[in-house]
């Protein structure tokens, strides 16, 4: 595992801090012909983003978490990565990695969690970034209005994660509307991680074979092993 944790993400992926402003949100700037003007301090919006990613992360995940070198990397291409799998059997870490890697992911591309949407948004807030078990996904996408515009934030956000995937067997109608979300997040190139049990090419029972040919083709896949971590030391 590689030593990238929590705590250390701000040291892995450095930001410029402008000036000091005691915490009141704005700085005096001076320009190059003298002339000082206000502006929003860098330090206290960087600080709120972090507090925004950070709040984003359930209790449970936000204990530091090494990412493995492979994850690593796929963090470090930023907006440009792609597919990311996380396999392996119970316990093994899959979750947390996610979350961590969702947490290092919004830092690397300074993209926050929820983009708080005015009027033109239909005064709804926007999710950037989704996590979501597949059962609460599979949930989400029975017939109505609701399961239209869930698959739309799935299909647009900047990251999307899918957890446990191959868990539950989706419906016909279900089915074909992850087969949408991953299909469109396929074309588009568009950031995807999803965890499961099993490897992308075994899902087809299970998701359908198109969905599971598109994982097995845009995604890097990671093992992860060992014991299972929930169970108590013997």
């Amino acid at each position: 595992m590689a030593g990238i944790d929590h705590d250390g993400l701000l040291a892995a992926y450095p930001r410029a801090i402008a000036a000091e402003c005691d915490g009141h949100g704005w700085v005096k700037v001076t320009e190059a012909d003298g002339y000082v003007r206000e502006g929003k301090c860098a330090a206290c919006r960087y600080a709120k983003f972090l507090a925004e990613v950070a709040a984003f992360v359930p209790p449970r995940f936000r204990a530091p978490s090494g990412l493995p070198e492979d994850v690593a990397d796929w963090v470090a291409k930023g907006t440009a990565a792609q597919g990311l799998y996380l396999a392996g059997q119970v316990g093994t870490g899959k979750t947390h990695t996610a979350w961590a890697t969702v947490r290092a992911w919004c830092i690397a591309t300074d993209t926050p969690p929820m983009y708080y949407g005015g009027w033109e948004d239909g005064g709804r807030d926007v999710p950037l970034v989704i996590f979501t078990r597949l059962t609460d996904l599979l949930d989400d996408l029975r017939p109505g209005d609701d399961a239209r515009q869930r698959v739309r934030d799935c299909q647009h956000a900047r990251l999307l994660v899918i957890d446990d995937i191959g868990a539950e067997k989706p419906s016909e109608w279900t089915q074909e509307r992850l087969y949408s979300i991953v299909d469109h997040r396929y074309s588009n190139c568009l950031p995807l991680i999803v965890t499961s049990n099993l490897p992308p090419r075994k899902l087809g029972t299970q998701t359908g074979e198109r969905v599971a040919s598109r994982l097995a083709e845009m995604c890097t896949v990671v093992p992860m092993t060992g014991t299972d971590r929930r169970k108590p030391a013997s």
